[in-house]
């Protein structure tokens, strides 16, 4: 089998991404966690790699059979980044800088960009919609997606917006987040001023896999089908893990007071997945009861 690199093997990306694409190539990941702590390092060989040193990047074996090399490694504290700019862009631009000195010409570089690259007041967005990021994180991440498209490597760049899904030792995960809480009957506070349309990671691993497979080269959209606020969201989590929906309450953005901006009405057109590579768009309930299943799975 041929092999694919993937950074940031540990999140929640990274460990969908292993377990769907293990399954067709022998899979090399790489993160900055110590190797043996999760149980996907069994199905992948892995080791630990700061994709913002050069060095580290030359030391991984990136040849003529690797089917890809795919970044799940980003700086993604959106409120974090108004107070840590130097870190944000290190691990947003830099890295990929880094990353292009050290590819194989003709292998491909996948990215996983964000929905933050477009202003949020008029979505949901296409792919060649006009690009206005707003504050740090979207700035950075901006920068390190204009920097692979203007370079001419071949790139495959996919944009989700408000990932979730399953995975280990997970430091953000909104839906295990509130499964939590409202199992524990607290009540919690969710906007119900910002609107998307949320990424299941399962599906955007399996996403990945197609893209790669048919080696479709360009800029990507993919989320749920329909665009929902926060609360919504919110509203339907509790409905599918059946928990207490009256423990939710919303409140506006600017009451919640979050340091960096965000895209209020925002959310992606998915019609080019759908229409060229014929990948079913679901509505969210259904992701959502995949989830559970994946969850609580024995």
């Amino acid at each position: 089998m041929s092999k694919i690199i993937i950074l940031g093997a540990h999140g929640l990306l990274g460990q969908n991404l292993v377990r769907q694409l293990s399954k067709s190539y022998n899979i090399y990941g790489f993160g900055i966690e110590p190797a043996g702590q999760f149980a996907i390092d069994r199905v992948m060989e892995y080791d630990r790699c700061d994709i913002t040193d050069i060095d580290q990047l030359k030391s991984i074996k990136m040849n003529a059979d690797c089917a890809a090399v795919i970044n799940a490694a980003a700086y993604t504290n959106v409120d974090g980044a108004e107070d840590n700019p130097e870190l944000a862009y290190k691990l947003n631009r830099d890295a990929i800088q880094n990353l292009l000195e050290v590819m194989p010409d003709d292998v491909p570089l996948v990215h996983v960009s964000t929905d933050y690259i477009f202003n949020g007041s008029a979505g949901p967005y296409r792919e060649a919609d006009p690009i206005d990021p707003q504050g740090v994180y979207a700035q950075s991440k901006w920068a390190g997606e204009k920097l692979l498209l203007d370079s001419g490597h071949p790139t495959i760049v996919i944009r989700p917006n408000v990932l979730y899904g399953n995975g280990e030792r997970l430091t953000s995960s909104f839906v295990a987040w509130l499964v939590g809480e409202l199992s524990a009957g607290r009540q919690v506070n969710i906007v119900d001023d910002q609107f998307n349309n949320p990424t299941y990671a399962k599906r955007l691993a399996e996403v990945t896999d197609l893209l790669i497979s048919k080696r479709a080269l360009g800029t990507w959209h993919f989320g749920s089908r329909e665009v929902v606020s926060r609360y919504t969201f919110a509203l339907k989590i509790a409905d599918v893990f059946m928990l207490d929906a009256t423990l939710i309450r919303p409140i506006s953005t600017t009451k919640l007071g979050q340091r960096a901006p965000r895209p209020m009405k925002s959310g992606l057109v998915c019609d080019k997945l759908a229409g060229e590579l014929n990948y079913s768009i679901l509505p969210i309930h259904a992701e959502l009861e995949m989830l559970r299943e994946e969850m609580y799975a024995r």
